[in-house]
């Protein structure tokens, strides 16, 4: 989502984080947009903490799907030949003569230096060698501790049976994961099924009507799920967003539609409306905030498209098809009101060429991801030791970053396969959904580092665009910055854990601009242009590898706590300094050298398509 060139900064990247023990956060790209945990995906005005801690995807927390808090509202977006969009400040690779930060280069110097600048092969083969074995390392040590604390007391809630034939325990510390592929899994498949299902004959006999089967379909799987008075709750959020969209008047459509948020984030209107919900079971508090959290920006993005197209007409029948078409109501992404009327709207719709070979892929990739999780938990307990402050304590330096690594990859995972399952369904049904969360591992530069793209977009198009302009100047940026983030600490439920990360990830955001600024003086661009192509890209990737546990500390402090952050920032940059701090920095460099190394192969492959598609 990045749009300029930014200048290798050491602004920390935004993620959003996880909050502790049931308040968790999603992470979020402001550059492009970002809101909620994958699974990705509103949470409650910060309760207190339960009777067990348990391990929340900070990607879940922005999406609202658990009990934690959830948002990721600043995040950005990948580079544009990986979505095909440009949302927010984009910053690919400077190149040689540019001013760090520009938005525009003007010589083909310029053009030649950055992301398609290549190192020579034996240099590239090195690192991949470093990187696999500083992994495997890891990895050994980190299996060695979770074998000695397989019997501890401080294990015994979240560690339980597993493979008894082999005598490995499983960790269940993630609540929401054991719930979604246990419990509920049969629910999940049967209503998601019977969605397909219901789908496929509306669409062979009433193409025509299909939205409206969709929502129908939605709102009764919403009422046996919620009951009654949840549904004619959410409707009143509808109804009056709707008279408010009448008015024409966009600052009243945004006001109310924040109230409305509010009102599922602060007591004691959200005490007085969870008493809608009927019945009580396991995911109660999860479904009750995801699906509220999500009609409000629905109905919010509905009010917004109608007071910038009145030549349109959007009736209300158009906004209940849009907020309840049942893939996308409890947990996302949120695709805009325009983009899904759009697609939805088409009478016949068409496949692309190898579009359902592309869906069973996506498919099937969501289901080894599951198998690959359930057999790492059985062996790895990363979610059940930095519970254990001491035990944690007494592991190597390279047991403990890849402990805290291994935290920020599980949690993608998570999310892209609550996010894979979700676009599986909607891509059925002719949608171009949102894209699956960005890998954690690609993400080193702060300007790029985004989970769920859907929250991203509606942040970046209604708040943070919109106030920040092209996002190169000081002031406006601020404000843009200051501004989206505010609506995110609402979103993801006002609490302490909530303005730290709002006010580290709003800093960040605006340091990297005054970085840019500060190279458009002159002396740093000099020297840049002084280097050659490859060290110039060799110096970016020391600042990219400083970014990247930028990224994980942020993370930490909401996916675990703030004493096991504390913890590791102590143990690698403190009594590990020199020696850990430098062998740590070393190895991330070289991971993040293979990953310009693949976008360099994806921009290039990009070019030669544009290229082929040129007429002659």
């Amino acid at each position: 989502m990045p749009l300029a060139t930014p200048s290798p900064a050491l602004a920390p990247p935004t993620i959003l984080p996880a909050a502790p023990c049931g308040q968790q956060l999603c992470s979020a790209r402001l550059c492009s947009t970002l809101l909620s945990s994958a699974p990705g995906r509103p949470p409650p005005p910060c309760p207190p903490p339960p009777s067990s801690c348990c391990h929340h995807s900070p990607l879940i927390a922005l999406r609202g799907w658990g009990p934690q808090g959830w948002t990721h509202p600043t995040v950005a977006p990948e580079p544009s030949w990986s979505d095909g969009r440009k949302v927010g400040r984009r910053t690919p690779e400077p190149e040689v003569g540019s001013v760090p930060g520009s938005l525009t280069t003007s010589s083909s110097t310029i053009q030649a230096m950055g992301i398609k600048t290549a190192l020579p092969a034996a240099e590239l083969g090195l690192y991949s060698l470093v990187l696999s074995g500083a992994l495997a390392y890891a990895g050994r040590g980190l299996l060695e501790a979770s074998q000695d604390g397989a019997h501890r007391k401080a294990f015994r809630e979240s560690v339980r049976p597993g493979w008894e034939y082999i005598g490995r325990k499983m960790d269940v510390a993630d609540f929401e994961w054991v719930m979604w592929f246990t419990s509920f899994r049969n629910v999940i498949i049967f209503a998601l099924s019977g969605h397909v299902l219901f789908a496929k004959l509306c669409t062979m006999v009433a193409p025509q009507l299909r939205s409206w089967m969709y929502a129908v379909y939605g709102a009764l799987a919403v009422l046996g799920t919620m009951g009654p008075w949840y549904l004619l709750l959410l409707l009143g959020h509808c109804v009056s967003l709707y008279v408010a969209s009448l008015l024409g008047q966009p600052w009243l459509c945004l006001g109310l539609g924040l109230a409305s948020l509010a009102s599922f984030k602060l007591d004691p209107l959200i005490s007085w409306q969870s008493g809608f919900v009927t019945g009580t079971f396991d995911l109660q508090e999860v479904l009750f905030h995801g699906g509220s959290g999500f009609t409000v920006l629905r109905c919010t993005s509905f009010a917004l498209e109608s007071c910038a197209h009145p030549d349109r007409r959007y009736s209300l029948a158009d906004l209940l098809k849009y907020n309840f078409y049942l893939p996308f109501f409890f947990f996302g992404p949120i695709m805009t009101f325009d983009r899904f009327h759009t697609q939805m709207s088409q009478v016949e719709p068409v496949r692309r060429e190898g579009e359902l070979w592309r869906i069973r892929a996506q498919a099937g990739l969501s289901v080894v991801a599951v198998m690959a999780v359930d057999i790492f938990f059985h062996f790895f307990y990363i979610l059940t030791i930095p519970n254990d402050l001491k035990f944690a304590n007494r592991l190597p330096d390279s047991a403990l970053a890849g402990l805290a690594y291994s935290n920020l990859v599980y949690d993608w995972v998570k999310a892209a396969v609550l996010f894979g399952v979700v676009n599986t369904v909607a891509r059925l049904d002719h949608l171009d959904p949102p894209q699956p969360p960005k890998c954690i591992t690609a993400l080193y530069v702060f300007a790029e580092t985004h989970f769920d793209r859907g929250i991203n977009d509606w942040l970046c198009k209604y708040v943070y665009d919109h106030i920040g302009g092209e996002h190169s100047e000081v002031i406006p940026e601020l404000g843009a910055t200051v501004a989206t983030f505010a609506i995110t600490t609402l979103w993801l439920g006002p609490c302490d854990i909530v303005y730290l990360w709002s006010f580290l990830n709003c800093f960040g955001l605006n340091f990297e601009l005054w970085v840019q600024k500060l190279a458009e003086l002159g002396p740093l661009a000099q020297i840049e242009a002084s280097l050659s192509e490859q060290m110039s890209r060799r110096v970016r990737a020391l600042f990219g590898a400083m970014n990247f546990w930028a990224i994980i500390m942020y993370n930490l402090v909401s996916l675990n706590s703030l004493e096991f952050t504390e913890l590791v920032a102590r143990r690698l940059l403190l009594t590990g300094f020199p020696q850990t701090t430098l062998a740590i920095l070393f190895v991330t460099y070289c991971g993040v050298q293979l990953v310009k190394e693949r976008e360099r192969t994806l921009a290039l492959e990009e070019e030669q398509k544009q290229d082929k598609e040129k007429p002659e």
